[in-house]
Protein backbone atom coordinates (compact mmCIF):
# COMPACT_ATOMS: atom_id res chain seq x y z
CA UNK A 1 0.00 0.00 0.00
CA UNK A 2 1.46 3.39 -0.65
CA UNK A 3 2.56 5.66 1.66
CA UNK A 4 1.02 9.00 2.73
CA UNK A 5 3.04 11.79 2.33
CA UNK A 6 3.06 15.95 3.20
CA UNK A 7 3.32 16.41 0.14
CA UNK A 8 -0.21 17.82 -2.15
CA UNK A 9 -1.07 18.98 -5.91
CA UNK A 10 -3.58 22.02 -5.77
CA UNK A 11 -4.87 21.59 -9.48
CA UNK A 12 -6.13 25.01 -8.79
CA UNK A 13 -2.97 26.79 -8.45
CA UNK A 14 -1.73 26.65 -12.00
CA UNK A 15 1.86 28.48 -12.23
CA UNK A 16 2.37 31.94 -14.17
CA UNK A 17 4.86 33.39 -15.96
CA UNK A 18 6.32 36.53 -15.28
CA UNK A 19 5.44 39.59 -18.12
CA UNK A 20 7.32 42.31 -18.72
CA UNK A 21 5.20 45.80 -17.26
CA UNK A 22 5.62 47.84 -14.81
CA UNK A 23 4.45 46.69 -11.02
CA UNK A 24 4.38 48.77 -7.79
CA UNK A 25 7.05 48.13 -4.96
CA UNK A 26 9.29 49.26 -2.34
CA UNK A 27 12.71 49.65 -2.42
CA UNK A 28 14.50 47.01 0.51
CA UNK A 29 18.21 47.33 -0.50
CA UNK A 30 20.72 49.38 -1.82
CA UNK A 31 24.60 48.63 -2.74
CA UNK A 32 26.89 50.49 -4.26
CA UNK A 33 30.12 49.63 -5.91
CA UNK A 34 33.46 51.12 -7.93
CA UNK A 35 34.63 49.79 -11.24
CA UNK A 36 36.84 50.94 -13.29
CA UNK A 37 35.38 51.05 -17.23
CA UNK A 38 36.12 52.05 -20.72
CA UNK A 39 34.44 55.15 -20.24
CA UNK A 40 36.52 56.03 -17.02
CA UNK A 41 36.16 55.15 -12.88
CA UNK A 42 32.56 54.67 -12.14
CA UNK A 43 30.14 53.92 -9.03
CA UNK A 44 27.73 51.60 -9.43
CA UNK A 45 24.35 51.77 -7.83
CA UNK A 46 22.49 48.58 -7.43
CA UNK A 47 18.88 48.26 -6.04
CA UNK A 48 16.66 45.51 -4.21
CA UNK A 49 12.53 45.43 -4.84
CA UNK A 50 9.94 43.91 -3.79
CA UNK A 51 6.79 43.68 -5.25
CA UNK A 52 3.35 45.16 -3.47
CA UNK A 53 0.79 42.78 -2.01
CA UNK A 54 -1.16 45.46 -4.58
CA UNK A 55 -0.27 43.56 -7.47
CA UNK A 56 -2.76 40.96 -7.09
CA UNK A 57 -5.28 43.84 -8.76
CA UNK A 58 -3.04 44.14 -11.87
CA UNK A 59 -3.87 41.79 -15.16
CA UNK A 60 -1.65 39.86 -17.45
CA UNK A 61 -2.04 38.81 -20.83
CA UNK A 62 -2.64 35.10 -20.83
CA UNK A 63 -0.80 32.97 -23.84
CA UNK A 64 -0.97 29.11 -24.48
CA UNK A 65 2.05 27.40 -22.48
CA UNK A 66 3.39 23.94 -22.78
CA UNK A 67 5.04 23.61 -19.05
CA UNK A 68 7.21 26.25 -18.16
CA UNK A 69 7.49 27.38 -22.17
CA UNK A 70 5.65 29.28 -24.47
CA UNK A 71 3.70 27.62 -27.51
CA UNK A 72 4.52 29.47 -30.54
CA UNK A 73 3.13 29.09 -34.24
CA UNK A 74 4.92 28.73 -37.50
CA UNK A 75 6.02 32.45 -37.55
CA UNK A 76 7.79 32.00 -33.74
CA UNK A 77 4.86 34.69 -32.20
CA UNK A 78 3.36 33.43 -28.82
CA UNK A 79 -0.38 31.98 -29.10
CA UNK A 80 -3.11 33.78 -26.77
CA UNK A 81 -5.65 32.54 -24.68
CA UNK A 82 -9.29 33.87 -26.07
CA UNK A 83 -12.18 34.11 -24.41
CA UNK A 84 -15.49 33.87 -25.51
CA UNK A 85 -15.54 37.56 -26.72
CA UNK A 86 -13.31 36.78 -28.94
CA UNK A 87 -10.22 38.62 -27.13
CA UNK A 88 -7.12 37.48 -24.94
CA UNK A 89 -8.06 36.21 -21.67
CA UNK A 90 -6.45 38.26 -18.77
CA UNK A 91 -5.13 36.32 -15.02
CA UNK A 92 -3.95 37.60 -12.16
CA UNK A 93 -0.53 39.22 -10.85
CA UNK A 94 -1.49 37.54 -8.22
CA UNK A 95 2.17 35.00 -8.33
CA UNK A 96 4.02 38.38 -8.29
CA UNK A 97 3.27 39.32 -4.78
CA UNK A 98 6.36 39.73 -2.65
CA UNK A 99 8.52 38.85 -5.49
CA UNK A 100 12.02 40.29 -5.27
CA UNK A 101 13.30 41.59 -8.18
CA UNK A 102 16.76 43.48 -8.87
CA UNK A 103 18.07 46.08 -11.14
CA UNK A 104 21.73 45.78 -13.81
CA UNK A 105 22.32 48.67 -11.86
CA UNK A 106 22.86 52.85 -12.20
CA UNK A 107 26.60 54.01 -13.63
CA UNK A 108 27.70 57.12 -12.13
CA UNK A 109 30.83 58.27 -13.81
CA UNK A 110 32.76 60.44 -11.88
CA UNK A 111 35.16 61.93 -14.49
CA UNK A 112 33.58 64.90 -15.76
CA UNK A 113 34.67 63.73 -19.22
CA UNK A 114 32.10 61.96 -19.46
CA UNK A 115 29.34 63.40 -17.48
CA UNK A 116 27.41 63.22 -20.08
CA UNK A 117 26.81 59.71 -19.47
CA UNK A 118 25.29 60.23 -16.09
CA UNK A 119 21.60 60.97 -17.56
CA UNK A 120 20.08 57.52 -16.49
CA UNK A 121 21.27 58.01 -12.75
CA UNK A 122 20.44 61.41 -13.11
CA UNK A 123 16.64 60.75 -14.26
CA UNK A 124 17.02 57.95 -11.29
CA UNK A 125 17.23 61.10 -8.78
CA UNK A 126 15.01 62.79 -10.30
CA UNK A 127 12.13 60.02 -10.33
CA UNK A 128 12.46 59.54 -6.79
CA UNK A 129 12.49 62.86 -5.71
CA UNK A 130 15.96 63.72 -5.22
CA UNK A 131 17.20 67.40 -5.25
CA UNK A 132 20.33 68.36 -7.09
CA UNK A 133 21.93 71.22 -6.70
CA UNK A 134 22.38 73.05 -10.04
CA UNK A 135 25.59 75.00 -10.69
CA UNK A 136 25.14 77.71 -13.75
CA UNK A 137 23.08 74.90 -15.10
CA UNK A 138 25.27 71.60 -14.62
CA UNK A 139 23.49 69.37 -11.91
CA UNK A 140 25.94 68.50 -9.12
CA UNK A 141 24.68 64.74 -8.48
CA UNK A 142 24.15 62.94 -5.37
CA UNK A 143 25.16 59.78 -3.92
CA UNK A 144 21.93 57.56 -2.91
CA UNK A 145 22.40 56.21 0.69
CA UNK A 146 20.00 53.83 2.14
CA UNK A 147 18.04 56.01 4.66
CA UNK A 148 16.96 57.99 1.40
CA UNK A 149 15.43 55.07 -0.32
CA UNK A 150 14.77 51.88 2.20
CA UNK A 151 11.07 51.85 2.40
CA UNK A 152 10.41 53.58 -0.61
CA UNK A 153 7.20 53.29 -2.72
CA UNK A 154 8.21 52.86 -6.63
CA UNK A 155 6.66 51.75 -9.68
CA UNK A 156 9.02 49.62 -11.60
CA UNK A 157 9.53 48.71 -15.05
CA UNK A 158 10.28 44.62 -15.78
CA UNK A 159 11.89 43.59 -18.72
CA UNK A 160 13.07 40.47 -19.91
CA UNK A 161 17.02 40.10 -20.59
CA UNK A 162 18.29 37.06 -22.28
CA UNK A 163 21.79 35.76 -21.38
CA UNK A 164 24.79 33.08 -22.32
CA UNK A 165 24.92 30.83 -19.40
CA UNK A 166 28.67 31.18 -17.93
CA UNK A 167 28.98 27.73 -18.84
CA UNK A 168 28.75 28.06 -22.33
CA UNK A 169 29.97 31.92 -23.34
CA UNK A 170 33.28 30.44 -25.03
CA UNK A 171 31.67 27.73 -27.12
CA UNK A 172 31.01 28.46 -30.82
CA UNK A 173 27.41 30.91 -30.96
CA UNK A 174 25.17 27.33 -31.87
CA UNK A 175 26.72 25.91 -29.22
CA UNK A 176 26.10 28.33 -26.60
CA UNK A 177 23.17 27.91 -23.95
CA UNK A 178 20.28 31.26 -24.30
CA UNK A 179 18.86 31.69 -20.77
CA UNK A 180 16.42 34.89 -19.86
CA UNK A 181 15.78 36.53 -16.83
CA UNK A 182 13.82 39.92 -15.69
CA UNK A 183 15.27 42.80 -14.63
CA UNK A 184 14.30 46.22 -13.13
CA UNK A 185 14.75 48.72 -15.93
CA UNK A 186 12.99 52.29 -14.92
CA UNK A 187 12.18 53.07 -11.59
CA UNK A 188 9.13 55.70 -10.57
CA UNK A 189 8.14 57.10 -7.39
CA UNK A 190 4.93 55.97 -6.68
CA UNK A 191 3.50 58.74 -5.14
CA UNK A 192 0.22 57.68 -3.45
CA UNK A 193 1.94 54.16 -2.14
CA UNK A 194 2.47 53.62 1.57
CA UNK A 195 6.47 53.84 2.53
CA UNK A 196 7.21 50.97 4.84
CA UNK A 197 8.92 51.40 8.20
CA UNK A 198 11.81 49.16 9.71
CA UNK A 199 9.00 46.64 11.17
CA UNK A 200 7.23 46.29 8.17
CA UNK A 201 10.01 45.61 6.40
CA UNK A 202 10.82 42.66 8.84
CA UNK A 203 13.74 40.88 7.74
CA UNK A 204 14.31 42.74 4.35
CA UNK A 205 15.45 45.74 5.89
CA UNK A 206 19.44 45.80 5.42
CA UNK A 207 20.14 47.96 8.61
Amino acid sequence: MPKTLEATYDPSKKWMPIEEGKYPAHITGLSTREMNTRAGEAIIVNMTYKVDESVSEYEQPLWEMDGYNYVKDSSGNKIPVMNGNGEQSTGSCSHLKDRELYDNGFFIFTDTSSASKNSRYFTLLQNLGIKCEDDKGIKKLVLLEEEDVIGKPVHVTVKRQEYVTKETKDLPYEQQEKRSTFKVGDVELWEDGPTLSEEELGDDVPF
